[in-house]
C-alpha cells in the first residue's frame, strides 16, 4: 500500500518496541525518515539497527521520558 509518505519524516515514541517499533517499521517501509524515542536507550539502538538494516531508512534515536516536557523538547529538536 502506497500512502504517498516517501521522503516525509514522522517521530514516534515508545518506538523501541511494540506497537511503536510496528508503526516505526511500517512508516520506513513506506519510505519515511524516523525519530524514536523511548526510556531505554539499549533497545532503541537495536531496534533503530533493525529498522535501517530491513528498510535502508534513516532512523534518529534517542532516549526521552514523554512524562518530561524538557525531554520531549530536547529529542524533537535534535530529530529535526
Amino acid at each position: 500500500m502506497d500512502l504517498e509518505l516517501k521522503d516525509k519524516k514522522a517521530i514516534i515514541t515508545g518506538g523501541s518496541r511494540g506497537i511503536g517499533k510496528s508503526v516505526a517499521l511500517s512508516l520506513a517501509l513506506e519510505g519515511v525518515d524516523i525519530g524514536i524515542c523511548s526510556r531505554f536507550r539499549e533497545s532503541l539502538s537495536a531496534t533503530a539497527s533493525e529498522i535501517e538494516h530491513l528498510t535502508g531508512r534513516n532512523v534518529f534515536f534517542s532516549p526521552a521520558d514523554t512524562t518530561n516536557t524538557e525531554s520531549v523538547e530536547s529529542f524533537v529538536n535534535s530529530a529535526a
